[in-house]
C-alpha cells in the first residue's frame, strides 16, 4: 500500500517537474526573442502620417539591425524622447553622418527653417 502511494507521488512530482521545465524554456525563449530579436510595439500619433495610422498601429520592431549598426536613410526607428525619457517616439531617418538637413522649426506657427549638418555620434 505504501509503495503504491510512493510510486504515484513520484510520478506526479516527475510530471510536475517536466511541465515546469517546458514552461521555463518557453519563458526563456520569449525573453530572448522580445529583448534581442523582435518585439511588438504600439505606436500612435501624427508624426508618422501617412505611413502609420493616427489612432495607432502595432509594429513588429526588430532589434538586430540597430545592434549591427546597419540603420540607414528612410528607416523607421524607435528612440527615447529627449523631453520625456520614459516615452518612446517613432521617427524616420532623414539624414546620416555628414548630410545637410533643412527642417521647419515650428511648422504650425511660422515658415522659419533651420539647416544643420548631421554629426557623428561617438
Amino acid at each position: 500500500m505504501v509503495a503504491g502511494n510512493l510510486w504515484r507521488w513520484r510520478n506526479a512530482v516527475k510530471e510536475a517537474l517536466e511541465r515546469t521545465a517546458v514552461v521555463a524554456k518557453f519563458l526563456c525563449l520569449l525573453h530572448v526573442t522580445n529583448n534581442y530579436i523582435c518585439s511588438p510595439t504600439l505606436v500612435y500619433g501624427p508624426s508618422m502620417l501617412p505611413t502609420l495610422n493616427l489612432t495607432g498601429d502595432v509594429l513588429l520592431t526588430e532589434h538586430i539591425t540597430s545592434r549591427l549598426g546597419r540603420v540607414g536613410l528612410g528607416d523607421v526607428v524607435l528612440v527615447r524622447s529627449p523631453e520625456n525619457p520614459r516615452k518612446t517616439v517613432t521617427k524616420r531617418i532623414l539624414g546620416m553622418e555628414g548630410d545637410t538637413v533643412t527642417f521647419l522649426v515650428d511648422p504650425k506657427n511660422s515658415d522659419r527653417c533651420h539647416t544643420l549638418v548631421v554629426c557623428q555620434i561617438v
